[in-house]
């Protein structure tokens, strides 16, 4: 069977997250919310789980995250994940992640023609994605 790509666009899930309430005080906001969330789901994504093994993860593909998200502190540390996940509302980023997959799966069908398409992060898959940067 072919594979059968389409792209997910990186402002897509950064919109996605933009209503969540970021729940660290004014002085802890070195890293941008939407940034932080964006790595950490990448990285639950590519099979790392916890705090420090997004910031591994994060680490190393800084280069890339760097192209297409807004660091200007560079990668977060395992901290950061850490205290941002646990303070998160989890029904509030629960409906958020919910719009994005909803979102990209809308797409993928109608890029692919796929009804319930598999979203392939490892290439294994009849539909594979890649993240497009963003513009």
């Amino acid at each position: 069977m072919a594979i059968v790509k389409f792209e997910l666009d990186v402002d897509d899930l950064l919109e996605s997250f933009e209503e969540l309430e970021d729940p660290r005080s004014q002085t802890n906001r070195k890293h941008p919310l939407p940034s932080v969330l964006m790595i950490a789901v990448m990285g639950v994504l590519a099979g790392n789980g916890g705090p420090t093994g997004i910031a591994a993860w994060a680490n190393d593909k800084a280069e890339w995250l760097q192209s297409i998200l807004d660091l200007p502190h560079g990668i977060p540390r395992k901290d950061v994940f850490r205290r941002v996940l646990i303070a998160l509302n989890p029904e509030a980023f629960q409906s958020c992640f919910h719009t994005w997959t909803s979102g990209f799966a809308e797409d993928a069908w109608k890029s692919t023609g796929v009804g319930r398409p598999i979203l392939s992060v490892d290439g294994k898959r009849p539909v594979a994605a890649t993240i497009r940067p963003k513009e």
